[in-house]
């Protein structure tokens, strides 16, 4: 009798535990009590675990990728988006898209265009890879803070750039500013245009920064009646060279007010900028 018990007592402990689900000697496999089964990591700490989620579906744990790389952001919104005006200071209205065409399009552009960008051997005559090349903009122009090769924003940019790039495109773009003697030489260069077609002209190539005070970094890019008050010569100067500092080969100073980018003459012929000047100069 007291066999019997023993025997029947010791069964039913056995089919107790087998109910309560196994659990393997290295801590591997284990009921959570709900029929669904859960893998840990082994007692070294390495391996992959996975849990069930709270719908029945299977959630992974281990390595983590976190956010996308480019922020969540849409790449093309570091080119003409909010994106791309917050890479410069607060307050910075311009954008990649204020100077750089994203087409081949180079009229009425101050920058190269991004087509074809992304896979040139060097930027900026030679003086910096892509990162470089975009922080030149980013500081000079934009006012804003370096990027790093790993920040989102560069990511993102340069996601762009490569969509629109072809890789055997490498050879880079020529830096080919218009350097003349002095204030005189680009006077007597640039003098006696049309203000009329020049009219036109300010709209395409200069409105979007001077026919609506742009905020370019932390300034706000001065109308046409201010830069009227500049000689012709400075304007000219300014246009094709960026200056200050001084731009001319034999300037001892250069008195236009402040940077921007310059615009080369596959960008705005002499006859465009002539004409240009014109109508910026033309009695009100």
């Amino acid at each position: 009798m007291n066999m019997r018990f023993f025997l029947r007592t010791h069964l039913l402990a056995i089919l107790a535990t087998s109910a309560c689900g196994d659990t393997s000697e290295d801590g591997d496999e284990t009921s959570d009590g709900t029929g669904v089964e859960t893998t840990a990591a082994d007692s070294t700490g390495g391996g992959e675990t996975t849990a069930a989620d709270s719908t029945g579906g299977e959630t992974t744990g281990g390595d983590s990728t976190g956010a996308d790389s480019t922020g969540g952001v849409d790449p093309r919104a570091y080119y003409d988006g909010e994106a791309s005006a917050a890479l410069g200071a607060a307050g910075n209205q311009s954008r990649c898209s204020t100077c750089h065409s994203d087409d081949g399009t180079a009229t009425g552009y101050s920058g190269h265009t991004f087509q074809n960008i992304a896979y040139k051997d060097n930027y900026k005559g030679g003086a910096a890879d892509l990162l470089g090349g975009v922080n030149a903009c980013v500081t000079g122009w934009m006012a804003g803070e370096a990027l790093t090769a790993e920040s989102p924003e560069y990511l993102g940019l340069v996601e762009f750039m490569q969509s629109i790039s072809d890789p055997a495109e490498t050879t880079p773009n020529p830096i080919m500013p218009e350097v003349l003697a002095d204030e005189a030489a680009y006077e007597a260069a640039y003098g006696g245009g049309d203000a009329t077609a020049g009219a036109a002209l300010f709209t395409t190539a200069c409105g979007g920064c001077h026919g609506g005070a742009l905020v370019v970094g932390s300034v706000a890019a001065p109308g046409a009646p201010m830069v009227s008050m500049a000689t012709a010569g400075r304007i000219a100067q300014q246009v094709r060279t960026s200056g200050p500092p001084p731009s001319g080969m034999s300037d001892a100073m250069d008195t236009t007010p402040g940077p921007m980018p310059f615009f080369e003459l596959d960008e705005l012929s002499q006859q465009e900028l002539a004409d240009i000047i014109a109508f910026i100069k033309a009695p009100a």
